[in-house]
């Protein structure tokens, strides 16, 4: 295992520890992973995630906080931690609801003095997207050196369903949304057909979205969660140009 760990790294490693000991106080069943994490843990995408989300299935909240405690509190995880040469210094629970359950983490590694901080958040909003369940890709695995988590995670379709109704549903339009959207799309080659209605009649707003976000916006929300080796590729104007304009093409050309 390689002794120089960049903070990005050190939280993705806790969040396949944190999936790896959910296996053993949760059934895989009752939850689904989403967002970033299902981006890069099963298609490759080189942008790390803040944070882990999970869609909720059938666990109700109550068991679902005891049980989440139970890991986090639990010798499994703080064993993979250990391998990681990393500990959890404090855990926060600033919002539990009948809709979202969240904890928020703050990491302490061996390689640094600063901490890191991460969330888990668990919704309970219901869904009826297509997911799969599958182990996490053993290219993402393989520098940490710990068995490959399963878990179910959205489809490449699914995912872009999600990323699009992001793009219109969200107070503020996200980067990170449009960066998923590019990959999943180049790399996954994934079609969202057919759309719900209302997605469909979204496609001409998120295209306006897409090409209204600034190259800062860019910067802060997705280059810099890209190892050092990726910067000169992606950190230029031109790069993100070349980003929006397929995703506007990608999303204009599923308009019926």
């Amino acid at each position: 295992m390689p002794e120089e760990r960049t903070p990005l790294q050190d939280v993705e490693s806790f969040h396949l520890c944190f999936l790896r000991a959910l296996e053993t106080r949760l059934d895989r069943s009752s939850y689904v992973v989403k967002g970033g994490v299902n981006v890069r843990a099963w298609f490759g995408s080189p942008r790390y995630s803040e944070d882990l989300d999970l869609d909720v299935v059938t666990v109700r909240s109550q068991p679902l906080t005891e049980r989440v405690d139970q890991v986090i509190a639990g010798p499994t995880l703080g064993l993979l931690l250990r391998g990681q040469r990393i500990e959890l210094a404090r855990v926060s629970k600033p919002k539990q609801t009948e809709t979202t359950q969240r904890w928020k983490l703050e990491l302490r590694s061996h390689r640094r003095e600063l901490p890191m901080h991460t969330k888990v958040e668990f919704s309970r909003r219901g869904t009826s997207e297509a997911y799969v369940l599958e182990p996490v890709s053993a290219e993402v695995v393989r520098p940490y050196g710990i068995p490959a988590p399963t878990a179910n995670h959205y489809t490449a379709a699914a995912a872009v369903r999600q990323k699009i109704g992001a793009l219109v549903g969200r107070t503020e339009t996200q980067a990170r949304d449009i960066w998923d959207l590019d990959h999943l799309f180049r790399t996954a080659h994934a079609d969202p057909r057919p759309l719900p209605p209302l997605l469909g009649r979204d496609l001409a707003d998120a295209a306006e979205r897409v090409m209204a976000m600034p190259y800062e916006a860019f910067m802060s929300q997705v280059v810099a969660y890209l190892d050092s080796d990726h910067h000169e590729l992606y950190g230029t104007p031109e790069a993100w140009q070349r980003i929006q304009e397929l995703v506007v093409d990608r999303l204009l050309g599923l308009a019926p």
